[in-house]
């Protein structure tokens, strides 16, 4: 199974004519939580719970660590993760400090085994139907 989307009119409330159009929407499955994810691995790898939950500590430790002193941290075919931030523009140099710097995010670059999942992942359609509700997160 890949991505399930499902089919609905929705009006386009930017436009002054307000025009309805047809819309596909990622049908959403419950959240994967880290406990969810520590099982799993501890069942799957046969290791207890404990080491497993201490290694992913370790790890959310040091990505954190190396990108709060930006540096881009790669973990191999997984991908890449990299600080970035945005900033507003200055008319002198003197002008361009840190309080400049609006957005401040963490870039995700798939490495070769997330890219070839994507080009792979089958997307099917259901014929549950929309409203203008909110998605459920």
């Amino acid at each position: 199974m890949g991505l399930i989307y499902r089919k609905g009119k929705e009006k386009l409330n930017y436009l002054e004519e307000k025009p309805e159009v047809w819309r596909a929407r990622q049908l959403l499955y419950p959240k994967v939580t880290e406990t969810m994810l520590i099982e799993e691995i501890s069942q799957s790898q046969g290791v207890p719970k404990t080491q497993t939950k201490a290694v992913i500590e370790a790890l959310k430790n040091r990505l954190q660590h190396y990108m709060e002193i930006g540096h881009l941290v790669s973990l191999g075919s997984f991908g890449s993760f990299k600080p970035v931030f945005n900033a507003k523009v200055a008319e002198t140099k003197d002008e361009l400090t840190a309080e400049k710097v609006k957005v401040v995010k963490i870039a995700f670059f798939p490495g070769g085994d997330f890219k070839q999942m994507l080009h792979s992942m089958s997307i099917e359609s259901t014929e549950q139907a929309f409203l203008d509700e909110e998605e459920p997160e």
